[in-house]
């Protein structure tokens, strides 16, 4: 009876610190997002060509004394914000917890398909003199419809934009040595998973008739990493992930999903971070048990953290576009963890096959 209330609080832990984890892992990334606090904006949903559209502003109350001003540029399909479309007149004086209505004549040009409304605080009202700035999400243009209602408010996502200083900086370091990503990475990376698979198919060796349950099951799963060492090096230099990547950037662009991907992006990584955690435990209670495979565990251990960093790469998060961006030597931290993930699979199958051998000479 003891030893069964044991086993279900040791379980209840677990599953306890999975949510944590989850739950710490998408609150670190939901700060990455860098979400301006000075500002809320409500808009409508969307634009309607031939209609006016307004934008409202609150200011925070730590906004000191300044100058505001709106403006609305837009966006192609490409949904990359281009140059100003209109002007809701000249800057205001701004205070701080204050409230403004910005509102542009109605959008005469039917070929717009997104805009976005750019706030911005300046002593002067010039925008080369920003000192905070900010954009709203993509707003959709619909074609003119004399039956239609103007959209009702709603409070929309607003996402931060450089200020002058921020913009002076960035100059500064183009100027200064270029440093981006090597391309060695993938092949390095392809030559580490070619040879993991090749130790994978080694050790598991052949089949044979008169072998123990346990052991067939042990050549099985052998021969599935050895499979999927095969499929991640043909993925590594071949280019299908950005390509299945940028498709599934159009589709959510063409459904209008794209700002709301964020969330789903979020929970996957979380999930990804928690079942990293639900593997060491798994790891941890397999070293407990006598006969455990060790150098299998290993295998299967580098194997998933190959995978999960792959797979956050590929969801492309602002968080992760920016460590991607840091490089040291040409050598990306989100490289460098694949890179380890391949390396620890790679050793533990070199020595499961050195010790299949030693086993077998003696």
């Amino acid at each position: 009876m003891e030893r069964e209330l044991t086993r279900k609080s040791r379980r209840a832990g677990s599953v306890a610190a999975l949510v944590l984890v989850f739950a710490a892992t998408w609150a670190l990334l939901d700060r990455t997002e860098h979400r301006p606090g000075w500002l809320t904006v409500e808009a409508p949903e969307a634009a309607v060509v031939g209609q006016p559209l307004e934008i409202r502003v609150k200011l925070d109350k730590s906004v000191g004394a300044t100058e505001i001003s709106c403006t609305l540029h837009r966006a192609g399909t490409n949904r990359r914000l281009r140059e100003r479309v209109a002007s809701s007149g000249p800057a205001r004086e701004a205070a701080c917890g204050g409230t403004y209505l910005f509102r542009f004549e109605s959008l005469d040009n039917s070929n717009l398909v997104f805009v976005s409304a750019v706030i911005y605080l300046s002593p002067t009202g010039s925008w080369q003199d920003r000192t905070l700035a900010a954009h709203t999400k993509l707003i959709p243009v619909k074609p003119a419809d004399a039956g239609s209602a103007a959209p009702p408010f709603r409070r929309t996502s607003v996402y931060a934009s450089t200020s002058a200083a921020e913009d002076d900086a960035a100059k500064a370091a183009e100027r200064g040595p270029r440093r981006g990503p090597s391309p060695w990475a993938h092949p390095v990376i392809f030559v580490i998973l070619i040879s993991s698979a090749a130790f994978c198919r080694a050790k598991a060796g052949r089949e044979r008739p008169d072998a123990a349950p346990t052991e067939t099951r042990e050549r099985t799963i052998w021969l599935a990493f050895a499979a999927v060492f095969v499929i991640g090096a043909f993925l590594e230099l071949s280019g299908v992930v950005g390509h299945l990547a940028a498709w599934g950037r159009r589709l959510a662009e063409e459904g209008n999903l794209y700002d709301l991907r964020k969330p789903f992006q979020k929970a996957l990584m979380a999930a990804v971070a928690a079942a990293a955690v639900g593997l060491f435990f798994l790891f941890i209670r397999a070293l407990r048990k006598p006969g455990s495979r060790l150098l299998l565990w290993w295998v299967g251990i580098g194997l998933a953290a190959y995978l999960s960093a792959s797979f956050i790469s590929v969801l492309s998060f602002h968080a992760v576009d920016a460590v991607r961006g840091m490089t040291w030597h040409g050598l990306s931290p989100v490289d460098a963890a694949r890179g380890a993930g391949a390396l620890v699979s790679l050793f533990a199958a070199a020595f499961a096959l050195r010790r299949k051998n030693g086993t077998r000479s003696g």
